[in-house]
Order: C-alpha cells, then sequence, then structure tokens
C-alpha cells in the first residue's frame, strides 16, 4: 500500500487587486517535483477575497515572486 503524505507548505498571499491577504496551503511536492523554474498557483476567487482571481508566482524555495492578475476566465466555449 502507498502512504500518502500530506506535507503542506503556508504561503501568506495578497490580492494584487484589492489588497486582502490570507494565508494558503500548498502541496509540497509541487515544488518537489519542480527542479528549476517558477511556479504559479491560480488562486481562485474567494479563495483569498470574495471579489477576484489571481495567479500566485513562487520560486522552486517557495519565495514569492510576484502576482499576475486574470483578465478574463472562460468555463465554457460559447457558440
Amino acid at each position: 500500500m502507498i502512504k500518502m503524505e500530506s506535507e503542506f507548505t503556508s504561503l501568506r498571499v495578497e490580492c494584487p487587486n484589492c489588497g486582502e491577504t490570507k494565508l494558503i496551503k500548498i502541496p509540497l511536492s509541487v515544488y518537489s517535483n519542480k527542479r528549476f523554474g517558477l511556479v504559479k498557483i491560480k488562486v481562485p476567487q474567494g479563495a483569498v477575497c470574495q471579489n477576484h482571481q489571481f495567479i500566485v508566482i513562487t520560486d522552486t524555495k517557495q519565495n514569492i515572486i510576484g502576482y499576475e492578475t486574470i483578465d478574463i476566465s472562460i468555463s465554457k466555449l460559447a457558440e
């Protein structure tokens, strides 16, 4: 049987639109699977603030490099 480990790291993120902050949990496996480059984490609306969604950009050592706002999110293509 495979043992599932629930190891997480916490990041204090700030909404780039309104400035609200919150601590979010990220699985450590995201970082252990990435040897170099950047890790981009999509934060959905309601996870940090009620009105905005955005992307947190971190390095492989879990340091926040910056944020990106999402201009539009399409859930289903209109015909």
